[in-house]
């Protein structure tokens, strides 16, 4: 998979939660969400397995939700705290900080090497194999840049580096799980 598939599974990963759930707790818009710096936890093997396990369900809840909604419903709220606890999470919201935190370490990594370079390094690559790939019109150019600048405008450094090697210790899991959603 190239670089730039790898990241935009992930940009999608995260911008269809914020947009299935506007004004829900930690749920901000796509764009709004990027440009700020990401509030970094420190992850554990046993986080990143609950992740995996709580997705689907979560996933599934979330496909149900009609597009532009103006607000969660609370039944939805309900049934995706209810499930996201039943996998090891304290809320939806502590899944929601948990999932945005793989996705900026994954966000990282470059996928031909596996090796954390870091979201800056990545996305300076993804930008030269965007504006090379002729298959692409000019108005998906132009998204797939904006979401890429919103992406570098969230680079920083790695607060808690146990979790770089955590995280790659499970891209493989990570990646097949996103590639089937």
């Amino acid at each position: 998979m190239s670089r730039a598939g790898c990241t935009l599974l992930w940009l999608g990963m995260t911008a269809a939660v914020a947009a299935a759930l506007p004004g829900a707790a930690g749920a901000k818009p796509a764009a709004g969400r990027a440009a700020e710096s990401i509030r970094q936890i420190a992850l554990s093997q046993d986080k990143i397995t609950q992740f995996l396990a709580a997705r689907p369900p979560l996933e599934a809840i979330l496909a149900g939700v009609p597009a532009g909604a103006a607000a969660p419903d609370p039944g939805l709220l309900r049934r995706l705290n209810d499930t996201a606890r039943k996998n090891g999470f304290a809320d939806y919201a502590d899944y929601e900080a948990v999932a945005t935190n793989i996705v900026w370490i994954l966000t990282g990594i470059d996928p031909l090497s596996k090796k954390y370079v870091g979201v800056q390094a990545v996305t300076k690559l993804e930008v030269a194999d965007l504006l090379g790939d002729k298959t692409l019109s000019l108005k998906q150019h132009k998204q797939l840049l904006e979401a890429l600048h919103m992406q570098m405008l969230s680079a920083g450094p790695v607060k808690y580096a146990a979790n770089v090697p955590l995280v790659i210790k499970f891209y493989d899991k990570l990646l097949a799980a996103d590639a089937k959603n």
